[in-house]
Formats: structure tokens, sequence, C-alpha cells
């Protein structure tokens, strides 16, 4: 609990108040959710009357949410504050944790995502727990084809004159990898370039990206499509509670 007792002070006492919590590992993720969720949860064009006051209060419960920075994976204790019941009731009503498997996509998740899951189960929690695990890590999921131009243009921002290092990300027989290794150091990467080295040039910073990012995004007419575990995440999130549900992890 030492490492609670820490993060609780006076910005972020929140969490003690917080019926809908989002609990994510980085900032990253804290920066990007609200350029997403106006997204995903948007009514569109040509919606009718309910479907634009839906969207709007489902936005409105989504930015009504505490989102908290777990920094890490210690998701256990933060799950107990809000999840753990107390005379059959408990903090949480909704709580989504969004994280990373950290393994390729063809490999099993950690023990650690169905560990976390059965707690609430565990404990008989009257809450919802949604758990959203990106493939490997945030910015590998975000890639695909039609992204390509929003990441770019991100990207470009944090590094104006390394085309050519996107051109190699392009380039690669795996881009999403190669994209996600433009934010770890040399000595992590596993990417190499058509002469066999290790890809070249300074890691990106994750939270700088994720600013611009969500500064690319607030362009509507930029074309974007939000990966479906964080697009799951934001609609649990917005939507109506459910009387007397039960704990339930996301598969």
């Amino acid at each position: 609990m030492r490492h609670l007792d820490r993060y609780l002070d006076a910005t972020k006492s929140a969490l003690l108040f917080a019926s809908r919590a989002i609990l994510v590992e980085g900032i990253s993720e804290l920066l990007l959710l609200p350029a997403l969720a106006g997204r995903v949860l948007a009514a569109g064009e040509g919606a009718d009357i309910e479907a634009d006051r839906e969207a709007f209060e489902a936005l409105e419960r989504f930015f009504g949410t505490t989102r908290v920075i777990v920094d890490g994976v210690g998701f256990e204790v933060y799950l107990r504050v809000l999840l753990a019941p107390v005379d059959g009731m408990s903090l949480g009503r909704r709580v989504a944790l969004i994280t990373d498997t950290d393994v390729a996509p063809d490999q099993p998740e950690p023990p650690r995502l169905e560990s976390l899951r059965e707690l609430p189960r565990r404990w008989g929690s009257p809450g919802e727990l949604h758990l959203a695990a990106a493939p490997r890590t945030l910015e590998p999921a975000l890639w695909s084809q039609d992204n390509i131009a929003a990441l770019r243009a991100a990207f470009l921002r944090c590094a104006p004159r390394s085309q050519k290092r996107w051109e190699q990300v392009l380039k690669a027989a795996d881009p999403a990898l190669a994209f996600g290794e433009l934010f770890v150091t040399k000595t992590s990467r596993t990417v190499t370039s058509a002469d066999g080295e290790l890809t070249k040039g300074t890691k990106i910073s994750k939270g700088r990206f994720a600013q611009e990012l969500a500064d690319v995004l607030a362009d509507p007419a930029v074309a974007f499509t939000v990966p479906a575990y964080l697009e799951d995440a934001i609609r649990f999130v917005g939507a109506t509670d459910r009387t007397g549900a039960a704990a339930v992890g996301a598969p």
C-alpha cells in the first residue's frame, strides 16, 4: 500500500471518489484517450437527435471518468481500492484497465492478465472490470494502413528531419514492429535495415508523440482507425451502468 499512499496526493485523491476509472500504464495512453474517445463516441454525420443525445451523454460519461497513470503494471493495489467490496459495495462501478501484453500478437498473453481479470470475481465485486490489452505495446498497436498518414504527420512533428527513418519503417518486413522501435533505444531494437544493421536514430519520446498525434487527430478530416482494444475500453466507460452487474474481465 506504500505505492498507493505516495500516489494519493492532493491532485490524485479523486481516485477515492471514482465510480468510473481508467487505469493506464503510462502517459501516452492518458494523453491520447480523449482524442480517441471523441472519434469513437461521436454520433457521426447524419445522426438524428436521439443519436446526438446518446453520443453527447456517452462523451460526458467518458470525460467524467477518473484517468490514472499507474506507471508500470502494478495494477492490483488500484483495483483493490476501486473494486474490492466493503459491506457488499465498492467504490468503482466501471473500471477499465489498459495495459500492454509486451509479447508478439501470435504469442500467448502473459499470465498476469488473467490474474488481474480474476481479482474482481474472487472478491465478489459488484463493480465491473474491463481489461484491454495491446498486442505488443501501444505504438505498434496504432499501426494500420488507415493510420499511416496520421502517424507520419505526428512522427515528423517530433523529428522533422527524419523522413528517411520513416521510409525505413514502411520498407520493413513488419512495419508495426519497426514503428514501435522508433520509441526504444538502439540497444533494445531488433529490426534491421537492408544492410543488416540495427535501425539508427535517437528514440522518440512516447509522451511527445502522443501529444502530437492528439493534435493531428483534432482535425476530423484526418483518417484514423482506433485500435479495437482501445475502442472497446472507451465504449465500456462511456456506456450506461447495468443494474446488478457482476465483475467482468474482457476476453
